[in-house]
């Protein structure tokens, strides 16, 4: 029996349990933004894409491979849809447990390792880098005339601040190619 004993559930011994306090959530930091970065794009920029994809539909086509032209399609309304319509204002939160998105979802403290500030097509920034890989970065369109310096000692009594921001390998790829092509 002594060999099986370290696979068997520990004897239960009387310990006192030592109450859990739960403090209630308290907000923070409250103000209402765009739920994502919008900017507004020419007729000209949807004629030069349209124009590339077709291009790479026959091609596609040629081979045929039907699955691909429709996922082109597809990702071209999907890119049409986010670049035509503004997004809706919604209201972000900071409170004692976490981050509230969009009033919707609450990404609790231990969900991220750090934070920062940036500027990216005109909007203040705060973004999160999570522990997940995925999402990987969440972001918080701040408003103009929000104290930056009162929100970053807010957000610092929970999180650091990267005062370097790493760039990710999708933000080089991305900044690469476009500096190489202009559409």
């Amino acid at each position: 029996m002594a060999i099986f004993s370290k696979f068997l559930p520990p004897e239960e011994t009387e310990v006192e349990s030592v109450p859990k306090i739960i403090k209630p959530t308290q907000v923070l930091l409250e103000w209402e933004a765009p739920e994502r970065i919008f900017v507004k794009k020419s007729r000209d920029f949807y004629r030069k894409i349209a124009v590339i994809i077709i291009f790479f539909s026959i091609l596609l086509l040629i081979f045929k491979e039907v699955v691909f032209v429709l996922v082109l399609f597809s990702v071209y309304f999907v890119v049409y849809v986010a670049t035509s319509i503004p997004p809706k204002n919604v209201v972000h939160k900071i409170s004692t447990s976490g981050i509230h998105y969009a009033s919707a979802h609450l990404y609790k403290w231990d969900y991220f390792k750090n934070f920062f500030l940036e500027k990216k097509y005109g909007y203040d920034l705060l973004t999160f880098n999570t522990v997940d890989s995925l999402p990987g970065r969440l972001f918080l369109i701040l408003p103009n005339d929000m104290d930056k310096n009162a929100l970053v000692r807010l957000v610092n009594e929970y999180l650091s601040i990267e005062e370097e921001p790493e760039s990710t390998f999708y933000e080089d790829l991305i900044a690469k190619i476009g500096g190489k092509i202009k559409i």
